[in-house]
């Protein structure tokens, strides 16, 4: 096994931005409800997943109200679809949305694909190991560390395509082009395929 070491890295990083330009296409799966969630709604409770970058919580302290808030997209349908339900390898449409949300400026993305990894000072590994809270721990220095990005873009954990997790900086540079039920009838056909290809259950 890779050993991932927690942050700051222990060597010189020379890190690589990507700029996701204005009118760049993201894709969002979504519940809207318990909690009231919108398209572009930013989680601001946590830390829960992989690159959470909230503040954990102090013992008897509200998580609720921190001022830090998380995105999570992908440019295409199978990558949402793996990172929403490859853990459980069953696909539920019912009560969930498909968002398409479009970039409406430069959206600066600290990459951590490949040997970015490494030259961001850590290894390609740290985007699926089950540590979250490693995870979480290096995604709350990149945040403090680069205060220019607004968020970071990764090789998901179960298919290795780009996904996104946007910090709340980015909150500005979203908007919402479509945003439909995921058990639409025209959806369909594209799930069934990601479902074949993957071995998910539609």
């Amino acid at each position: 096994m890779v050993r991932i070491d927690p942050p700051p890295p222990q060597r010189p990083v020379t890190p690589i931005i990507q700029t996701l330009a204005p009118g760049t296409a993201l894709l969002r799966i979504y519940r809207p409800r318990p909690y009231g969630t919108g398209a572009c709604t930013f989680r601001r409770t946590g830390p829960l997943h992989r690159f959470d970058h909230h503040e954990p919580a102090r013992e008897g302290a509200d998580q609720q109200g921190d001022s830090r808030g998380i995105l999570y997209c992908g440019f295409s349908l199978s990558c949402c679809l793996v990172e929403c339900f490859g853990d459980t390898g069953l696909i539920e449409a019912e009560g969930r949305q498909l968002a398409l949300l479009e970039t409406t400026r430069p959206i600066k993305l600290l990459d951590l694909q490949g040997k970015a990894a490494m030259r961001a000072g850590t290894v390609v590994a740290l985007t699926g190991a089950a540590d979250r809270q490693l995870s979480q721990r290096w995604s709350r220095y990149f945040y403090d560390c680069y205060q220019d990005i607004d968020g970071l873009i990764y090789s998901n954990a179960h298919n290795a395509e780009a996904a996104v997790a946007l910090y709340e900086r980015a909150e500005d540079g979203l908007r919402c082009c479509h945003d439909f039920p995921l058990n639409k009838s025209e959806l369909r056909s594209r799930i069934l395929q990601v479902s074949l290809d993957h071995g998910l259950v539609p």
